[in-house]
């Protein structure tokens, strides 16, 4: 081997090693992991929820599809109907006619149904909110005339569970903590209100309203019959976020005033 073939030689081999070294380096670099903010991530994680739900729900409707797609599609040529209860009283009427027997449906009393219906919506709530707003879009879809009594009995039990969970969510993000907003005197009050009123307002005169004890020196007591001026038959809601909790406190007439006129909103 002459001179000029061992110097290409050692160029290619140095050529080689630059190519490794900097093939290692890039496998050793990976990219800046992205930093989402929290909006970002709720979105993120409201879509990967959604697809979950919706791939589940392609998954039970393919199967079904499969085991009784062809049979049901049988029956509706040969009913001329097209809803499945429809069918099921047809072919009812159709047996009972030649003599057969049909078997009586279970009857449940109010009582049973409501125990039913609570142990199915625990069992809901159980496997987290994410399954109670699935279950309600799905019974809300479905409409009230559809429901069976004890869908009925389910959907209500979830859905009121469902809005006292975002509310508390909504309360949480004010600093309130669950012992308030979940107590005998704030669900009273709040129930007062709307629906379409939002809780942080309905909070908000609530605080207002809470008895607060002013110790004030000695020598400084006066009388305040003067200064609270004549108390209205009616307040609108826009007027009544406008008083303070001193007002209240100071006259007890007008907190009454106020709390009649809640019932009229």
């Amino acid at each position: 081997m002459n001179e000029q073939e061992n110097f290409a030689l050692e160029i290619d081999a140095e050529n080689v090693e630059e190519t490794t070294e900097e093939t290692q380096v890039e496998q050793v670099e990976a990219p800046e992991e992205k930093v989402y903010t929290e909006s970002e991530f709720k979105a993120k994680l409201e879509e990967a929820v959604d697809k979950r739900v919706a791939r589940r729900e392609a998954k039970i409707h393919k199967k079904y599809e499969q085991k009784y797609g062809e049979l049901e599609g049988v029956l509706k040529a040969g009913t001329g109907k097209e809803d499945v209860a429809e069918i099921t009283d047809a072919f009812r009427d159709f047996y009972q006619k030649k003599g057969y027997q049909m078997p009586a449906q279970p009857k449940y009393s109010d009582r049973d149904i409501e125990v039913l219906a609570k142990a199915e919506a625990d069992d809901i709530i159980g496997a987290g909110y994410d399954e109670v707003v699935e279950e309600v879009d799905r019974l809300a879809k479905l409409g009230a005339k559809n429901m069976s009594p004890r869908e009925k009995a389910v959907f209500r039990t979830l859905a009121e569970y469902r809005q006292n969970a975002d509310r508390g969510r909504e309360l949480a993000k004010i600093g309130v903590t669950e012992d308030v907003y979940n107590s005998t005197e704030f669900r009273a009050f709040a129930s007062k209100f709307n629906s379409s009123t939002p809780i942080t307002e309905i909070y908000s005169m609530y605080h207002k309203m809470q008895p607060k004890k002013e110790v004030q020196p000695m020598g400084s007591m006066k009388n305040n019959t003067s200064d609270e001026g004549t108390v209205k038959d009616f307040y609108t809601r826009d007027e009544a976020l406008k008083f303070t909790k001193k007002d209240f406190d100071r006259n007890p007439a007008l907190y009454k005033a106020v709390e009649a006129s809640m019932l009229k909103w």
